[in-house]
């Protein structure tokens, strides 16, 4: 849905973000970058544990914990809303900046879902998990 919107926003001049091209590219490559590294770790613990990464929990067999999943509880999420939000940069589309912040919503709210489900399938075990590891956005660590 972005691109077509980020398309449409340039072919017709439409709303464009009141940021010059040079830095909504910046911010674009930026955010997309750092979007497509943590989806990588994400898969990348998935593919090491023999599961598949799917949006609910259904038919998950182990708790991930290790790697990204150490620092934050869904890096496919976060990894989500970076790429829609460095889409909507990088065709400097005000619409679809809109259109990801409505995501970022409906995506937490989702999460919440799935959140719910995992409680119900892995109980303490997903419950201290949840009370040390942050749900989308890393504790800055204090450095010895």
């Amino acid at each position: 849905m972005m691109v077509p919107v980020g398309v449409a926003t340039v072919w017709f001049d439409f709303l464009p973000l009141p940021i010059p091209w040079s830095l909504s590219w910046l911010i674009s490559a930026v955010v997309l970058a750092v979007g497509i590294y943590i989806f990588a770790l994400s898969k990348r613990e998935f593919d090491g544990s023999g599961q598949k990464l799917t949006p609910k929990a259904y038919g998950t067999s182990r708790l991930m914990t290790s790697g990204i999943y150490s620092s934050i509880r869904h890096p496919h999420n976060l990894a989500s809303v970076l790429l829609n939000l460095g889409i909507a940069f990088g065709f400097k589309s005000t619409i679809g900046l809109v259109i990801a912040v409505v995501g970022i919503i409906v995506g937490y709210w989702f999460t919440l879902e799935e959140e719910e489900l995992l409680i119900q399938q892995f109980g303490d075990r997903y419950r201290e998990y949840k009370g040390k590891v942050p749900m989308f956005i890393p504790k800055l660590r204090k450095r010895d």
